[in-house]
């Protein structure tokens, strides 16, 4: 993925990102990564890893959030 823009840090994105994945006994044909979209408020990015806040408590920085690498990162848009 290209860079993503500054102008979208604070604002509602929708980020489409390969999830690696493992499998146990399981038949090569059905060995595959996962495409995941995930979608929250971008609070913070960098060339290894973009945050992403679902939640947050009021008049906090506690919450849920996510990290996703920029590695698996294929697309990030604004909602």
């Amino acid at each position: 993925m290209k860079r993503i823009p500054a102008k979208y840090l604070t604002k509602r994105v929708a980020v489409t990102w390969i999830d690696p994945t493992g499998y146990i006994n399981s038949d090569l044909k059905d060995v595959d990564v996962a495409e995941c979209v995930s979608e929250g408020t971008l609070v913070s990015v960098n060339e290894r890893r973009l945050v992403l806040r679902t939640a947050v408590y009021r008049d906090s920085e506690f919450g849920d959030y996510s990290a996703i690498s920029m590695g698996c990162v294929e697309k990030c848009v604004l909602i």
